[in-house]
């Protein structure tokens, strides 16, 4: 059965959603990509992922999460692509480029709605219910293109959180052809916008309006993202910081490169006292990797630390 036929015996279609990632060298950079396409596979028809040509077992990893059944009762799993990454050096895009493979395979599957989750990223099962509503009450909306969510980025380990980091992202994406993934892969913009947003198409609640709804349902607050990507051992941040400086400043000349990427590691580092603790629940599907990891560093009071109240004065408090 075609998965624009799925229904809910009343007749009526109702909305499909198909998964959407990509990466390589996971493995080498410790993202918990079997987490994160786990955290959605329950409320997917269909979940793809696009696997670069990668130097560890991330194929590997990716081809043996095994299917769940879904909210429908049918049986999902997870389909490859094998990609070969561009030699793109420079502000991240070549992760655009490879996560727009990944959303053009999606939409020719012929769902409603695309999950982007990326590969340093998980969903919380308590949230599952939210996104689908918001999945069903926009969908016959087609000026809606996206589904925002509200973001936790942990740093470090998995017991701190950065409040300065940006605090949302569109992670829900209308698959009719309208949209691409810009920048850094971070999220999704309308092809085609003539508007008066200062950033072009992106799909940004403030900017956008309309084309951009919370991915919530009867409840206040919208589905959130577990953010993992900065969750690192000293010798895992030296690697993750090395993906960066490929990516993101290969172009720039060896000195310069070098001097961002030490600059970025050690304000990582120097923050970390003054970042705020959490104290709620993580996914269900990250138990094992947090129960195996331990603080980065001691835990102290950030309110008796002056660099917190520089960073107030900079950024303001968020919490």
């Amino acid at each position: 059965m075609s998965p624009m036929a799925a229904g809910n015996g009343s007749g009526r279609a109702q909305p499909t959603i198909c998964g959407f990632s990509f990466g390589r060298d996971l493995t080498k950079l410790s993202y918990p990509v079997e987490a994160a396409v786990r955290s959605v596979l329950p409320i997917c028809d269909r979940f793809v992922f696009a696997v670069g040509e990668s130097e560890d077992d991330t194929r590997d990893r990716v081809a043996s999460i095994e299917p769940v059944r879904n909210r429908r009762g049918a049986e999902v799993g997870v389909e490859i692509i094998d990609t070969r990454w561009p030699e793109v050096a420079e502000g991240g895009k070549v992760l655009a480029i490879e996560a727009n493979k990944a959303l053009d395979a999606a939409e020719a599957t012929g769902c409603t709605w695309g999950f982007y989750i990326q590969a340093d990223e998980a969903v919380h099962e308590q949230d599952l219910p939210a996104i689908e509503a918001a999945a069903r009450q926009w969908v016959a909306d087609a000026q809606v293109k996206a589904l925002m969510f509200r973001y936790l980025h942990f740093i470090l380990d998995y017991r701190t959180v950065d409040p300065w980091m940006y605090h949302k992202a569109s992670r829900v994406v209308r698959l009719d052809g309208s949209c691409r993934i810009v920048g850094d892969a971070c999220g999704p913009s309308l092809r085609e916008y003539d508007g008066p947003s200062r950033n072009g198409g992106y799909l940004d609640k403030h900017l956008l309006g309309r084309h951009v709804q919370w991915a919530r349902g009867d409840g206040r607050k919208a589905a959130r993202i577990f953010h993992y990507g900065w969750v690192k051992t000293r010798r895992e941040l030296e690697e993750k910081m090395g993906m960066v400086r490929r990516l993101w400043w290969g172009s720039l000349a060896e000195q310069e490169a070098e001097g961002r990427r030490d600059q970025k590691l050690q304000r990582l580092i120097d923050r970390y006292p003054v970042l705020r603790k959490f104290r709620g629940s993580h996914p269900a599907v990250m138990a094992d990797r947090i129960e195996r990891q331990e603080r980065f560093g001691p835990v102290v009071n950030r309110w008796m630390n002056p660099r917190f109240y520089r960073e107030v004065l900079a950024h303001g408090f968020h919490g």
